[in-house]
C-alpha cells in the first residue's frame, strides 16, 4: 500500500488554509495527511511530536514574520523539504529563503492544483536527490551492493520526476551527469562525454547568454541559482527545464564542485498555459474555440455561446461548418487558411460571415493561432472570432455617404472647370485671363483632393480592384501627355518621355491604375517644378517568358525634398514640410496612394532627391506580354478624320443638370457633332426608339428614368439595329462598384466628371470604333 504523504502546513489564515487543503484534496485524494500550526510556535512543537515528508510555511505569522520565520522553522527541520508561501510584494524575501534552503517558494493569489501538487513532489524528490548528491560527493569507491542499490533507486527517482542532476568539479574543470539528463538532452547515456561547455551548446540560443550569466552570478555571491530555461535536444525538439544549482565550499570557503539538477517541464509550463488561455477565454467576450491538430473542435468559451447560440455538444468534433450552413470554415483541412497555418506555423486573420442559431448574420474577424508541441508541430489551433458587424455597416453607410458626396460635388465642378476651358479658348483681356485660369486652378486642386480622398477610402477598405486587359503602352504614354501637357506648359516647363524600343507594343495590366499612377507622379514633378524639365523614361528590367518587368523613371529640376523626409514621404497625410502644403496646397495623399496601388500589383517604388536640384521617382511594375495580329483603323469620317475626328456623328445627350447639358453640347459642337439633349431617362429612350444616334452619353442619376434603367430599356426593348448603340456613362461616381454597375447595366465604357475633353473624345472615338468593326464583321 501507497504510504501517505505527511504535511505540516504553518499557515494562521483561514481561508488560505481551507484552500490548500482543497487543492491537496483534488491532487491527492486520500494519500495525504494534513497537518496545521497557526502560529510558529505551535509549528515547532508539531515538528518534534511528528514525522513530516514537507513543511509549507507561511512567512507572516501571529508570532513571526519574514526571514526570521523561515530560519527557526529550517533550524528546527533542516532534514525536511520546506515550501515558503509568500504574499505577491513578499517576492523577494521568497527568493532569499530559497537561496538559505528552501527548495520552492510559492505566491498567494497563483496557487493552483496542479502547482502545488507539482511543487510537492518536486521538492522531496528534489531533497532526496540532493542529499543522496551531497552524501555522496566525496565518496570514491561505487561498488559496492549497497552503494549500486542505492544509485539505481536515485536513478529511478530521476527518471519517475523527469530530472536529471550533474556535479561540475571546478578545480578540475570534471563534468558528470546522470543518465536522465542524458535522456534529457536526447542523447545515449555516456555515449558521449558531456562536459559544461557542451551543456551549454544544449541551451536555446536566444536564452544562453542569460543561463551563463545566472551561473557566473552564482560563483561571485556564493549563492544557489534557480530559474528557467529552454534547450534544444539532440534530436531538434524544444524543451523547457527547470534549472537549479548549489555550491559546496570548504572549510575555508572556497568553492570545491557546483551540483544541480534540471528538470523537465515542459508539459507542466504548456499544461499550466492552457490553463491560463482557458481562463482569459473563458472571461472573454470574444468567440473563442480550441480545436485539435485535425482543426476538430475540443471546447468553445462562453463568449462563443452567447455570439453564435450554439453550446460545445453542438460543434464538438466538427470543424464548425454550422456556423457557415454547413460551408468549409478556417478549421476545414481542404481550406487555404489551414494549409498556411500548417505550413507557415504562424498566426493568421481573415475576415469572413458566419451566422447564428437564430439565423442572424455576424461579420467577424477570425484569427487562427497554431499551438505548437515540442518538436515544433502543430498540437492545438485556437480560433478567436471579433464580431465587426457593426464595422461592416458603418463602412457601407460611410461608403454610400462617398458616393453621394461624390456626385453632389462633381456635378458642379463639371460645370466650373469645363466652361472654364471653354472660356480660356476664346479672346480675353490679360486681367480676364489671369483670373480665369485662378479659378481653373482652384477647381483642379479640388478635385485632386476628392479624387485622393475617394482613392483612400477605396484603398483603406480593401476594396481597389484591377483589371487585366490589352493595351498599347506607347498610346497610353501618348494620351497621358496630351493630358499633362497644358499644365507644364502653364509654367513654360519642358515635358518630356522616352520609352525603350525594346519593350513590346501590347501588355497585359491595368492601364487605368498605370495612368493614375503617372498622373499622381508628373503632376506631382509640374506642381514643384518652377523652371526646367520633367522627363518620364520607360525602360525593360526583366523578360521570362510571356513576363516581363519594367522601370518607370519620372525626374523632374524642381525644389527637391528634404532628406529627413524621404522616408515618410510615402506615409499619408503627409507632405515634405509644412511649407510645402502651405505654398502648394494638397492632401498629402497622392504618394500614400500611389505606392499602395504599385505595391498592390506587386511593384515597388522609390525616390532620391537633392534640394534644390530636383527629385527622381522609380516604380517597377510586371506586365504580361500581348501578341495581337495589327489590323487598319477604320475611322468614322474619312474626309475630316484629322481635323474633326468626329465630325458629323449623330450623340444624344442624356443629362438632367442645365449647366451641364450647356457645357457637354458646346464641347460636342466644337468637335462638329450633332448633339440632340434629353434631360431625363424616360425622354431618353422616347428618342433612342425614334432615331439612330451613332453614341450616348448617358448621365447616371436621372429623374423620372435613371441612366442604368434607361441603359436596359435601349439594350433589350429597341429592335435592333437601334438598340446597339454604343452607351458611354457618365458619372459623378468613382467608386469601382459603381463602375462596375454601368458596365454590368450594358454600358459600352464610363467616365468621370468632371471629364477631361481628350479623355472623353478617346473614348467617343474607341466606342465608335467598336462599333464600327462590329458591323463590318
Amino acid at each position: 500500500m501507497k504510504k501517505k504523504i505527511n504535511i505540516l502546513l504553518i499557515e494562521d489564515n483561514s481561508a488560505d488554509l481551507k484552500l490548500i487543503n482543497v487543492y491537496l484534496k483534488e491532487s491527492y485524494e486520500n494519500g495525504f495527511r494534513l497537518v496545521t500550526a497557526d502560529s510558529l510556535a505551535n509549528g515547532l512543537k508539531q515538528i518534534k511530536k511528528n514525522d513530516f515528508d514537507i513543511i509549507i510555511i507561511d512567512l507572516s505569522l501571529p508570532d513571526s514574520n519574514g526571514l526570521h520565520t523561515f530560519k527557526e522553522v529550517y533550524k528546527a527541520a533542516f532534514e525536511i523539504p520546506l515550501i515558503v508561501l509568500t504574499g505577491k510584494e513578499d517576492e523577494f524575501v521568497g527568493i532569499d529563503t530559497v537561496k538559505l534552503g528552501a527548495q520552492e517558494f510559492l505566491i498567494k493569489g497563483k496557487i493552483n492544483g496542479a502547482a502545488l501538487k507539482r511543487s510537492i513532489n518536486y521538492s522531496i524528490e528534489r531533497y532526496k536527490l540532493l542529499k543522496a548528491l551531497s552524501e555522496n560527493a566525496n565518496k570514491i569507491e561505487e561498488k559496492t551492493e549497497d552503494l549500486l542499490r542505492e544509485k539505481l533507486k536515485l536513478a529511478q527517482a530521476q527518471k519517475l520526476a523527469h530530472i536529471g542532476s550533474w556535479d561540475w568539479n571546478v578545480k578540475e574543470n570534471v563534468f558528470t551527469c546522470s543518465d536522465e539528463l542524458y535522456h534529457i538532452f536526447g542523447l545515449i547515456p555516456n555515449e558521449i562525454k558531456v562536459t559544461y561547455e557542451g551543456f551549454l551548446n544544449f541551451v536555446y540560443p536566444d536564452e544562453r547568454t542569460f543561463v551563463m550569466m545566472a551561473i557566473e552570478e552564482s560563483f561571485k555571491k556564493l549563492q544557489p541559482f534557480d530559474f528557467f530555461h529552454r534547450i534544444t535536444r539532440s534530436d531538434g525538439a524544444i524543451r523547457m527545464l527547470h534549472a537549479r544549482g548549489e555550491l559546496l565550499l570548504d572549510e575555508k570557503g572556497n568553492i570545491l564542485r557546483m551540483i544541480g539538477t534540471a528538470q523537465d517541464v515542459t508539459k507542466q509550463k504548456k499544461n499550466e498555459e492552457l490553463e491560463q488561455l482557458a481562463m482569459v477565454a473563458t472571461k472573454s467576450y470574444n468567440a473563442v474555440t480550441i480545436a485539435d491538430k485535425d482543426g476538430l473542435i475540443e471546447w468553445v468559451n462562453e463568449g462563443f455561446t452567447k455570439l453564435f447560440g450554439y453550446k460545445l455538444n453542438d460543434v464538438k468534433g466538427t470543424y464548425g461548418q454550422i456556423l457557415r450552413k454547413g460551408e468549409q470554415t478556417g478549421l476545414s483541412p481542404e481550406t487555404d487558411y489551414r494549409k498556411i497555418i500548417f505550413k507557415e506555423k504562424k498566426p493568421l486573420s481573415y475576415e469572413n460571415k458566419n451566422y447564428s442559431k437564430d439565423g442572424n448574420e455576424h461579420w467577424v474577424l477570425t484569427s487562427l493561432t497554431p499551438i505548437l508541441d515540442e518538436h515544433g508541430n502543430v498540437e492545438k489551433i485556437i480560433s478567436i472570432d471579433s464580431d465587426i458587424t457593426w464595422q461592416k455597416k458603418a463602412e457601407k453607410v460611410k461608403e454610400q455617404f462617398l458616393t453621394n458626396m461624390s456626385h453632389e460635388i462633381r456635378t458642379p465642378m463639371n460645370a466650373i472647370i469645363g466652361f472654364t476651358n471653354l472660356l480660356l479658348k476664346s479672346q480675353h483681356n490679360k486681367d480676364s485671363t489671369q483670373y480665369l485660369k485662378a479659378i481653373k486652378a482652384s477647381g483642379e486642386n479640388l478635385l485632386v483632393i476628392i479624387n485622393d480622398i475617394l482613392d483612400y477610402s477605396k484603398l483603406e477598405s480593401g476594396k481597389a480592384t484591377f483589371e487585366s486587359i490589352d493595351f498599347s503602352l506607347s498610346q497610353l504614354i501618348i494620351m497621358f501627355v496630351e493630358l499633362m501637357l497644358p499644365k507644364a506648359e502653364e509654367k513654360s516647363i519642358k515635358l518630356s518621355t522616352e520609352i525603350d524600343k525594346h519593350i513590346p507594343e501590347f501588355l497585359i495590366g491595368d492601364p487605368t491604375r498605370l495612368t493614375q499612377i503617372l498622373i499622381n507622379l508628373v503632376g506631382n514633378a509640374i506642381k514643384f517644378t518652377n523652371k526646367g524639365e520633367v522627363k518620364v523614361h520607360v525602360t525593360s528590367l526583366n523578360e521570362n517568358g510571356n513576363e516581363i518587368e519594367l522601370n518607370f523613371s519620372v525626374s523632374d529640376t524642381g525644389i527637391g525634398i528634404p532628406e529627413e523626409s524621404l522616408t515618410k514621404i510615402f506615409e499619408s497625410f503627409t507632405q515634405a514640410s509644412n511649407d510645402t502644403t502651405r505654398k502648394y496646397g494638397g492632401t498629402g495623399l497622392g504618394l500614400s496612394i500611389t505606392k499602395q496601388l504599385i505595391e498592390l500589383q506587386g511593384g515597388t517604388i522609390s525616390v532620391n532627391s537633392v534640394i534644390n536640384e530636383g527629385s527622381n521617382f522609380e516604380f517597377k511594375l510586371k506586365f504580361q506580354k500581348y501578341f495581337k495580329s495589327h489590323r487598319a483603323v477604320s475611322v468614322i469620317n474619312e474626309e475630316y478624320a484629322e481635323e474633326f475626328p468626329l465630325k458629323g456623328v449623330r450623340v444624344l445627350l442624356v443629362e438632367d443638370n442645365s449647366f451641364n447639358q450647356i457645357l457637354a453640347a458646346k464641347i460636342l459642337e466644337n468637335w462638329h457633332c450633332i448633339v440632340e439633349i434629353a434631360s431625363n431617362g424616360k425622354i431618353a429612350v422616347e428618342k433612342a426608339e425614334e432615331n439612330q444616334f451613332d453614341i450616348i452619353l448617358m448621365d447616371i442619376q436621372l429623374p423620372e428614368m435613371d441612366g442604368y434603367e434607361a441603359t436596359h430599356y435601349i439594350r433589350n426593348r429597341i429592335s435592333s439595329p437601334k438598340c446597339n448603340v454604343p452607351i458611354i456613362a457618365m458619372t459623378a461616381h468613382a467608386f469601382i462598384s459603381e463602375i462596375d454597375k454601368c458596365l454590368n447595366a450594358g454600358m459600352n465604357d464610363y467616365i468621370s466628371k468632371p471629364f477631361n475633353e481628350t479623355i472623353l473624345q478617346s473614348k467617343m472615338f474607341k466606342a465608335l470604333q467598336n462599333s464600327y468593326d462590329n458591323k463590318v464583321h
